[in-house]
């Protein structure tokens, strides 16, 4: 592969960091409309929404994608650090575990259980990954 310009992608969750790549593009899941970052990108500060970031791996070029949830993604210094909730690569989705927990937080509703910010934020990025594979 021809030498090609990079940048490096972080990928943190509140409980540890996730990711952290040298990759040749990322698109993002901006709230103002999806987001291509490219290396040499002008310093920019996206809110995230809830949907998918596309990535393009620098040793092979392959794409990976990942779900995430509403969040921020920060560009700079030819980086992006993309902060959010919830992270899910697609490769690794197993439709059935999802909708197994989801029905968890239904059966919590049904008791009328009470359930946090938290927990509502995982419920609406289950469902969005739900969404996706059910189309």
């Amino acid at each position: 592969m021809a030498d090609l310009e990079t940048i490096f992608v972080k990928m943190l969750i509140p409980q540890k960091p996730l990711s952290v790549k040298e990759v040749i593009s990322v698109e993002i899941p901006a709230v103002d409309g999806p987001y291509l970052v490219l290396p040499k990108r002008a310093p920019a500060m996206k809110l995230l929404k809830a949907g998918m970031v596309v990535i393009k791996d620098a040793d092979q070029g392959n794409i990976e994608k990942y779900f995430v949830s509403a969040g921020i993604a920060k560009i700079r210094d030819n980086a992006c650090t993309i902060l959010a909730h919830f992270v899910q690569n697609a490769d690794e989705v197993n439709l059935a575990d999802i909708k197994k927990e989801l029905s968890v937080y239904r059966e919590k509703e049904e008791k009328e259980i009470h359930l946090d910010e938290i927990d509502l934020k995982k419920i609406a990025f289950l469902q969005m990954i739900a969404g996706h594979f059910e189309k």
